[in-house]
């Protein structure tokens, strides 16, 4: 039974994006017998078992885990009830969770109040859409959308319908992430020009996907998905476990790296670096006017299709530029190039310099930025755990010693502090206000993404106008 072209077929989404998001109103949110804000869980792998665990620990109660694999709804299903017995001071019921096989229940499901996403990335968009225009809130992995029009749309729904979305973008609830754009907002660097975001590259053409000398392992029955589902709103393909494993597995699928289901690197951490990087140029409404494609040589891996794998940029209108570094080169995922100084940062590594000269350092000296030793520069603070000898005490030290040293305390410019990103949407569910990774906060780092996913996969560069990601968009009542 194809269950989901019962009610949206691959064509007309394929040609009509989220065209007809807007064909009913949305439903008012009903009220539930726990009196406490409750959730489900859509998408129960393993970023989502990692997320149903920070919501366990939250001020929500989870009453639903869906997915279409039979085992990992079962699997988090009992994690759930069991860590509700076990914690009989929460007044939960034991069985209150129950596993479910069909998404469409759980948006039904008037007693809900909001749902986690951590399908693959070609579902997040049609699933944020729907639940928000079911009348919940949404916490949705990030990428936030796989193609521009996407994007546009959960920005158009969101603010229609007036709940509240926020994007799996969690490095936004890093201090370290927050006090690094804080300086950078802040003038302390200077005038920014140049924000060098390390990831992978762009997905690979769906040309056989599973490795052939193991295709009858990789492709044998799996009666526990209904893979049908599984593929959704993508084209159907033929099974393989490198995409959907077999039962509660605790590795990430290769799906993100086939162009129907992901965006490779590019929307993987992608979705992260890109996000702090557009944070710190102040471009969280905005976004590229230009997008110049990469002059590196072609990739020489025959599953690339050919295509090149880094050094794209995305230009603004304001004269700053965001490039995609390659891993590997240093020990940061995002560095922010001033006229005055640099700012690096990623989980667990923070740095900033002062000094006139280090945004003329060439590509090749990048590897600096791990040891500090950077020419004719004052080290501010400093924490790389991989290079200690050269570091401040740990972490909290050098920030703090940022933060002392730039009075940011008293800066003009405050960012939005949270120190857990789940927690921060279940609060605001109680006060209404918008989370730290808003709906259009998400969809603009995810456009970031699918620019340059375009720009490798057709190997052209282009210009691009930030406002029509949010006009020239017709909502249908």
């Amino acid at each position: 039974m194809n269950n989901i072209q019962t009610h949206l077929s691959r064509r007309a989404f394929v040609k009509g994006g989220l065209a007809t998001a807007f064909a009913a109103p949305y439903i008012a949110r009903g009220r539930n017998a726990l009196g406490r804000t409750t959730m489900a869980l859509i998408g129960a792998g393993t970023q989502g078992r990692y997320l149903l665990h920070q919501f366990l620990g939250q001020d929500v109660v989870v009453t639903a885990v869906c997915d279409c694999d039979r085992a990992r709804r079962e699997n988090r299903t009992k994690v759930v009830n069991d860590y509700y017995a076990q914690n009989p001071q929460l007044g939960v019921p034991k069985d209150v969770c129950r596993a479910v096989a069909d998404y469409r229940e759980i948006l039904a499901d008037k007693s809900i109040d909001m749902v986690c996403i951590a399908t693959p990335d070609h579902w997040h968009a049609y699933l944020a859409v729907e639940a928000m225009k079911a009348g919940k809130d949404v916490y949705c992995e990030k990428p936030l959308t796989h193609n521009v029009n996407e994007a546009k749309v959960i920005m158009a729904v969101a603010k229609k319908t007036g709940r509240l979305l926020q994007t799996g973008a969690m490095q936004r609830s890093g201090m370290e992430f927050r006090v690094a754009c804080e300086i950078v907002r802040n003038g302390f660097i200077g005038d920014v020009k140049r924000v060098d975001a390390v990831f992978g590259g762009p997905s690979r053409p769906p040309s056989g996907f599973y490795n052939p000398a193991n295709a009858a392992r990789e492709c044998a029955p799996n009666p526990d998905v209904d893979f049908d589902m599984w593929c959704g709103p993508a084209p159907l393909v033929k099974y393989s476990d490198r995409l959907a494993p077999r039962g509660v597995h605790r590795h990430f699928p290769a799906w993100r790296e086939h162009d129907y289901f992901g965006m490779g690197g590019v929307g993987d951490f992608g979705a992260h670096n890109l996000d702090i990087a557009q944070w710190g140029l102040g471009m969280d409404e905005s976004g590229p006017v230009k997008v110049v494609k990469s002059n590196l040589p072609p990739s020489a891996d025959p599953r690339d299709g050919g295509r090149r794998q880094s050094d794209a940029r995305l230009v603004f209108g304001n004269g700053a530029e965001i490039r995609h570094v390659p891993h590997r080169k240093m020990d940061y995922v995002d560095v922010f190039y001033g006229t005055e100084g640099a700012v690096a940062v990623d989980r667990g590594h923070f740095a900033v310099w002062l000094g006139k000269n280090i945004q003329q350092l060439p590509v090749e000296e990048l590897k600096r930025f791990n040891t500090g030793d950077l020419p004719g520069a004052q080290k501010i603070a400093m924490w790389n755990p991989r290079q200690r000898k050269f570091s401040d005490r740990s972490l909290l030290d050098a920030v703090n010693k940022a933060v002392k040293h730039f009075n940011l305390k008293k800066a003009p410019i405050k960012l939005y502090k949270s120190l857990n990103h789940p927690a921060d949407l279940v609060n605001c569910v109680k006060t209404r206000q918008q989370p730290n990774s808003r709906a259009e906060v998400g969809a603009r780092a995810s456009i970031l993404c699918n620019l340059l996913q375009l720009s490798y996969v057709h190997d052209v560069g282009f210009d691009w106008n930030p406002l029509a990601a949010r006009n020239n968009l017709t909502v249908r009542e």
